[in-house]
């Protein structure tokens, strides 16, 4: 990869990254609010699997995964970190598209002055800000790693750099 390139991959790297701590940060912040209590998403998520709220698998299985959030997070950036940009990216990529998506849903439902049960919009936009940062930067190392895989693996090409007028 050239040296632009591959700036260019860390530089995203960093900023999926950092995307990515902010939404976490979000996902602990205040979601609802019933009464003069504020929950957190993780708050919410275990109420409604309490008092089996939620009849749809699909919803279910989504909101049971959503407490894997800061784990699947700390992967991707660990990904960046082993050099592993393309797999990192794309994990960011997945989870930034799903929680970004929940937590949209749950800002646009938010906002309404509700007495007893609502939802605070504090931590939704902030998690869809981070999933908004998160998903540019994961498109970004993407397209900075693009076409890396080419040519001949690189002990072959030192191989053979070394016996200039040998042909194999």
């Amino acid at each position: 990869m050239p040296a632009t390139r591959r700036v260019a991959a860390t530089s995203f790297a960093v900023l999926c990254s950092l995307g990515l701590a902010v939404a976490v940060t979000g996902t602990f912040l205040p979601w609802f609010h019933s009464g003069t209590v504020e929950r957190s998403s993780y708050q919410a998520v275990g109420l409604a699997g309490h008092f089996d709220l939620l009849d749809n698998a699909l919803v279910t299985a989504l909101l049971t995964g959503w407490i894997a959030v800061p784990l699947l997070s700390a992967v991707a950036a660990g990904l960046f970190a082993l050099r592993l940009p393309r797999t990192g990216a794309a994990l960011a990529l997945v989870v930034a598209l799903v929680v970004g998506t929940v937590s949209l849903l749950a800002a646009v439902q938010g906002g309404t002055a509700s007495r007893f049960v609502g939802v605070t919009t504090t931590g939704p936009i902030t998690t869809t800000t981070g999933m908004a940062i998160a998903l540019c930067g994961a498109l970004g190392v993407l397209v900075a790693a693009r076409g890396t895989r080419g040519g001949s693996p690189p002990h072959r090409q030192s191989a053979l750099e070394g016996r200039a007028g040998v042909r194999p």
